[in-house]
């Protein structure tokens, strides 16, 4: 099975969402099998063309202990 390098673009999109997770997700609780669904809900943004900064939020906030 032969690994696939990720293009600029999607490196670039990696980059904004874990820029936007360090952003508005340092310091806040949430169960570490939830990171992947804030994760993949910046990425999703992303691909789509919307606010990557808004789907991490919403992600965080639907899942952060309270």
């Amino acid at each position: 099975m032969a690994i696939r390098r990720m293009t600029k673009a999607e490196k670039r999109i990696e980059k904004a969402v874990a820029d936007a997770f360090k952003k508005h997700g340092s310091g806040v609780q949430f169960n570490i099998f939830d990171l992947a669904k804030i994760n993949n809900a910046g990425n999703a943004a992303a691909k789509t063309g919307q606010d990557i900064d808004a789907a991490i939020i919403a992600a965080i906030e639907q899942y952060r202990i309270k």
